[in-house]
Parts: C-alpha cells; structure tokens; sequence
C-alpha cells in the first residue's frame, strides 16, 4: 500500500482528538476494552494469517498454512493477544510432533553509540543522541506509527517499510486509525518483533517526569512520548507565523533525542525529532512543555547490556559555587555524577535521592 501523501501542518489530522480521548498515543497504554482481542477475533500478526494448525513448543511455533505450507515463528515475535490466539488454535488443531528438533543460537548485536554529544560547560548540560538514520513523513494520521519507527531507528531497530504498510492498511479510516480494533495491536506488535527483545523503560511515576527523561537520554536511551493536547503551543513561533494552525486540541507523538539543561536557572530545551517533512526536528523549551508532555517511555540501544534499574543513592555531595540564595552542588551517586542547584546540601541530596528534579 502506497503512503498518502499529506499536509500535517496548517490543518492537524481529526482522528487524533478521538485518539488522545481514549489514550491511544501512549507508547505502553492499555489498549481500551473495545480494542482488546477477543477469543473470536483474527491475529494481528501477519504470519498468523491462513494458518489452520499449529504446535508450540518452548521458544518457537510451528504453523501450517491453508495451502499446506509449515513454517516456524518465533514466539518472542508475537504480542500477548496473539499468542493466546495461536494456544487456541493448537488445542484445537494440534500438529503432532516430528523428529526435527530446532536449537535456539544466542546472537548479540553489536552495541550502538547513540551519545553524539554529552558536555558540561559551567552550569549548562547538554546531551544529544544520532538522529534517525532515515526521516519519515508521516501519513494521515499515523503520527503513533511514525513516531515508533524514529524511535526504533534510533536505537537501532530498523523497521521495514513494507510492514509499515500493513499497519497503515489496518486502518479503515487513515484520519482516525484508531477506529480499526487491529490497529492499536500492530503498534505494539511493531516494537516487540525484535530478538533479543527491545529493553524498554518506563518512569515510576509521572511526579517527576521531566527529570526522569532526562535521565534516560543521558543514558542514550530515545523516549517516545505524547504532547497531549495544544501542540501548537510547543510549536517553534516561526514555524507558526509561517504555517498557521486552526486552534485545535490536537496530540500528537514525538521523540525526545537530546536536551539542555542550566542547572543554575532551571531552565532548559528538548530535542524533538517529529514526522512531518516540514519540520522534522526542533526545540521544546521545557517550561513549554509542563503539562502537555507526558507518558514517556524509553528504549535501550540494540546490543548495549545493562544491570536492571538501580535505585539511586547519594555518597558525597560537595559544593561547587555560591550563586546567591542557590548554590551549584556536585553530587555523586552510585549511579553517576550530577550538578544541582538547590539552597542547601540537604536539597541537594533530596533533588537526587527523591527525583525533585533533573
């Protein structure tokens, strides 16, 4: 299925004010009970389709197709509805066992660098990633869909545009994909289908979710998140005298790939990489930001081994300069070092050990 081309700018697509209604952006949001698999409804995957018997074994399935071809799929390449839908299948149309044994060989990636810049210049941090290796224009409305494939591209996940076809043909109206129960699904499918599995983050609470992103990326992790409602509100003001907007609230899907941050002023940008061909990247002053930017979730770089998360405890805090009513502390952590401006030692020590704070 071949992209429509269309202009994302002067009039946002309709379909996302119903989309950001039911919460759909959201890169790990439950899908609503109206898009939940139920026991009657086809797989979302494209490899279960015309399959009419199946055995599943520890790692792997193996399929027969309608014509009689057998396949096997790996099970780490299904979404949970799926698989409930293939254990179905198998008991109700097993397929005996051969005398064929399939051996599972660990491979490891090689790790990607995403970290392009990481510097502290007086009280200025700045940290950017790599950009997409490719820029898309979004579709329609499939911001959600265009926004993954950055995110994915970034870490590097490499999506290809065939399946992102198929996505797009799930939805029975391009301006509102969302209307279409397998649509929701495939999204999720998309970000799952890689082996070893994609390591994914989210923040414990949406507290503190500024400081948590930043965070993320200082690790070189891209964070696929949500501008809820208003984007023109985070808009560059020139590309808004240029191009207009209608006035809707409107959401819409980005990827955060690189900050500033003045841990004097508190003051700072995001970096955003976006899907339309007029605007691809720009930057988000944060306190244009508070409150509309939300449900952020993070990725690991293919091939880069990490511990689990950490909790985060504070072992020396020195101080670097008076600046006034503020002063610049350096604290280290088990985790790292940081620079925090706070009134006193204990603020600064609870800034790191409580996350008030990037």
């Amino acid at each position: 299925m071949a992209p429509h081309p269309r202009p994302p700018v002067l009039r946002s697509p309709p379909g996302l004010r119903s989309a950001l209604a039911a919460g759909c952006l959201l890169a790990g949001a439950v899908m609503p009970a109206r898009l939940a698999a139920q026991p009657g409804d086809a797989p979302a995957n494209p490899k279960l389709e015309n399959v009419v018997a199946a055995r599943i074994d520890a790692t792997y399935a193996v399929i027969v197709a309608a014509d009689g071809g057998r396949s096997l799929l790996p099970l780490s390449e299904l979404s949970p509805a799926d698989r409930a839908w293939l254990e179905r299948l198998a008991a109700e149309h097993p397929l005996a066992h051969g005398n064929s044994k399939v051996v599972t060989v660990a491979t490891t990636a090689p790790e990607k660098k995403t970290i392009l810049v990481s510097k502290t210049e007086g009280p200025l941090e700045t940290v950017q990633l790599c950009p997409p290796s490719v820029f898309h224009n979004q579709t329609a409305s499939f911001c959600a869909l265009y926004a993954r494939i950055h995110w994915l591209d970034i870490a590097g996940y490499y999506v290809k545009m065939p399946d992102v076809y198929k996505i797009e043909g799930l939805a029975a109206d391009p301006d509102d994909p969302w209307k279409s129960p397998r649509y929701g699904p495939a999204l999720e499918q998309l970000v799952h289908a890689y082996a070893p599995a994609a390591a994914l983050h989210e923040p414990v609470s949406q507290d503190h979710v500024f400081g948590w992103i930043l965070d993320q990326v200082r690790q070189g992790r891209p964070v696929f998140a949500a501008l809820t409602h208003e984007i023109w509100q985070a808009l560059p003001p020139k590309f808004i005298a240029a191009h207009g907007w209608d006035g809707g609230k409107e959401g819409h899907a980005i990827v955060i790939n690189g900050f500033t941050w003045n841990h004097l002023t508190s003051k700072g940008t995001f970096h955003i990489i976006n899907s339309w061909d007029v605007l691809y990247e720009f930057d988000l002053p944060v306190e244009n930001a508070e409150g509309m930017l939300a449900y952020p979730r993070s990725l690991t770089p293919i091939g880069k081994l990490e511990a689990p998360d950490a909790a985060e405890q504070v072992k020396r805090v020195t101080l670097v300069r008076s600046a006034g009513r503020v002063n610049i502390y350096e604290v280290e952590t088990n985790l790292g070092v940081h620079r925090v401006a706070a009134p006193n030692e204990a603020e600064a020590r609870a800034l790191i050990e409580n996350k008030g704070g990037p």
